[in-house]
């Protein structure tokens, strides 16, 4: 059970946000093109760094926690590397991914919800570290 009066509190919190805008970073990079990708990969390296400062100014050197992270930011430079032809942010509907055919998933009661949900499938492990290093499943 999360401890709201505890330390790691607030940069829990803090590495959850940062987790949260590098998530929708990576549903932005599904359905769009492989240039597109890279410019979606620089605004994710600012979130990365904010996540490492975090975690080096709360926790020190802590080696599972970076090593998390650069799972997450290898995981999400792998995403950007998959050759894209997407061009799905605005017209999504009907549509199938150009990178694996998986159909476009748009959860439309629930926002920042549009995304090839096979494409994401590529930051799982990287995501699951990060919860997994920081407890952000408690959250």
């Amino acid at each position: 059970m999360l401890d709201l009066d505890h330390p790691d509190t607030p940069p829990t919190f803090a590495i959850s946000r940062e987790d949260g805008a590098i998530l929708s970073i990576a549903k932005r990079m599904t359905l769009v093109s492989s240039e597109a990708k890279i410019e979606l990969l620089a605004q994710a390296a600012l979130h990365f760094a904010k996540m490492r400062s975090i975690t080096i100014d709360h926790w020190g050197k802590s080696k599972p926690m970076l090593n998390a992270i650069d799972l997450l930011e290898s995981d999400l430079q792998r995403l950007a590397g998959l050759e894209s032809k997407n061009d799905y942010v605005t017209d999504w509907r009907g549509k199938h991914c150009t990178v694996c055919s998986s159909a476009i998933t748009n959860l439309e009661s629930y926002e920042d919800m549009l995304y090839c949900p096979m494409c994401l499938k590529v930051i799982d492990q990287g995501r699951d570290a990060v919860d997994q290093a920081f407890g952000l499943w408690c959250i």
